[in-house]
């Protein structure tokens, strides 16, 4: 015996879900947001959504260069040329 089953979505249950989504993606982007909003102020000019994650790209890999005392020199030379291409990515766009 085969049983076959239907889902309907109403249009108000549709709206609602993307209502959420909407307000979830605005929740996880508010971060990005308000650090893109300090760095053009520290700037002094607007900041783009990918310069923003190129900055914090960049204060990660300095952190991982310069902050743990006992990690293998390999891991500090990774870092150092994440660091790097980071600069190169950036000077590239301005």
């Amino acid at each position: 015996m085969e049983k076959q089953m239907t889902m309907t979505v109403t249009p108000a249950t549709g709206k609602r879900i993307t209502e959420t989504l909407k307000r979830a993606a605005a929740t996880v982007g508010s971060p990005l947001r308000l650090l893109r909003k300090y760095y053009s102020s520290v700037l002094g000019r607007e900041v783009s959504r990918a310069e923003t994650w190129a900055i914090i790209e960049a204060q990660v890999a300095f952190f991982v260069t310069t902050i743990p005392a006992d990690i293998p020199i390999i891991i500090r030379l990774a870092a150092c040329a994440w660091m790097a291409t980071i600069k190169l990515r950036l000077r590239v766009k301005n």
